[in-house]
């Protein structure tokens, strides 16, 4: 059951790749006593994120007990993500399993991947004439197990894995899963409306109700009058009776 859909895969990637990082970042420490087993099942390994803990995971996951299962497509996928380092990661699986790729490139480093074999070959030679007789010799050559060839020309459902230093081939049947729910089920909440419905997406375009189109203008407030600050009057003190003369006495 998917999670999200393809239209919100671009947003959804940093989260996405930060909880894997975490996840494994937390079960790389030492093991306690009932702790049960994590399987690592991590498929289009190049639709996330370069994940900084999944080298460490790989190269030192071992000791924790917590086994990784990686698909990708191409060598290229990777060695875009995480450089020179991807040379490492692939390195480190004890179980390789390789399906059909027509890309000449890829099908060489499969080829070069699974390893060459030595092939010791009886060669006889005939002698006519007066020196009638036979030889025989040993002609060793080494050539690779798995042709470039034979690796672009597997037919559906057919592989090749290496496990340690043995390599065979096999063919897996389909298996047809019942639908036991549906692949995406949106979860209606009331306190999280989104500005779109992810089933009415057509080609790629977003399809907004009419109702949101329209933006809805706020009311206008009437305009406020400034406070009006009090006018000061000066008093005037008017005396209808006149002022008396001051007398200046004078003592000699």
């Amino acid at each position: 059951m998917r999670t999200s859909l393809p239209a919100e895969r671009e947003a959804l990637r940093p989260l996405q790749s930060l909880w894997i990082d975490w996840l494994v970042l937390r079960l790389l420490n030492e093991p306690t006593v009932d702790q049960k087993r994590v399987w690592f099942v991590i498929d289009e390994l190049a639709s996330l994120q370069k994940l900084p803990q999944l080298h460490t995971a790989i190269t030192e996951n071992r000791k924790s007990r917590n086994p990784v299962v990686l698909g990708f497509q191409g060598k290229a996928q990777l060695e875009y993500l995480y450089g020179h380092l991807a040379e490492v990661m692939l390195s480190q699986p004890a179980t390789s399993v390789w399906l059909t790729t027509k890309e000449p490139n890829a099908g060489e480093w499969v080829s070069k991947f699974i390893g060459k074999v030595e092939i010791e070959r009886l060669r006889e030679t005939h002698f006519d004439g007066t020196r009638a007789g036979r030889n025989f010799t040993l002609d060793r050559q080494i050539e690779p197990l798995v042709m470039e060839s034979e690796i672009s020309g597997l037919a559906d459902l057919h592989a090749y894995m290496k496990y340690q230093n043995y390599v065979t081939r096999f063919s897996f049947p389909y298996f047809d899963m019942p639908e036991v729910a549906k692949g995406f089920q949106l979860r209606h909440r009331p306190d999280d409306k989104l500005p779109y419905d992810p089933q009415r997406r057509r080609g790629g375009e977003t399809q907004l109700p009419s109702s949101e189109l329209m933006q809805v203008p706020e009311p206008a407030t009437p305009p406020q009058e400034a406070p009006r600050t009090p006018e000061m009057k000066q008093d005037v003190a008017i005396d209808a009776e006149p002022l008396e003369p001051q007398n200046l006495i004078l003592r000699g």
